[in-house]
């Protein structure tokens, strides 16, 4: 769930409309499978790409808006489903974007800003640095 920031936190201002909430809105959700986790619901920020989509995702988003509309004004039930659902379900499932991002390209599976060697020797340099700094004698 999206909400504005003004929900959660008690902020004056206009609140932004439904269309632009992607920029600024705070994700609630629980934590489901976190079992480990004592909190009732989690905040973070919304992901970048609600604004910002990859090519893939951009192939999807039309591809679920040109099945939805072609479904419109379906009425009924199929399957347990609402009809523009079922149809969605059958005509969506399995679809791949063809210019989708592999798992390992995307940023959030990039790992750290700096990696184990340049942490090590970031350490190092920081290190020798403080043991050659003079003491602050007579500071006060």
């Amino acid at each position: 769930m999206l909400v504005r920031p003004q929900v959660i936190f008690a902020a004056a201002g206009t609140a932004q409309p439904r269309n632009k909430l992607g920029a600024t809105g705070i994700q609630v959700y629980s934590p489901g499978a976190m079992f480990w986790s004592k909190k009732p619901l989690i905040l973070r920020n919304a992901p970048y790409t609600i604004e910002n989509p990859h090519i893939g995702q951009i192939e999807a988003r039309l591809n679920f808006g040109d099945h939805a509309s072609a479904n419109k004004g379906a009425r009924g039930f199929e399957r347990g489903l609402p009809k523009v659902a079922a149809r969605l379900q059958d005509a969506l499932s399995g679809y791949r974007a063809p210019d989708r991002m592999s798992p390992e390209e995307y940023p959030s599976r990039q790992g750290g800003y700096h990696s184990m060697e340049e942490l090590k020797a970031m350490l190092e340099r920081k290190t020798r640095a403080a043991a050659a700094a003079p003491a602050y004698a007579g500071r006060f």
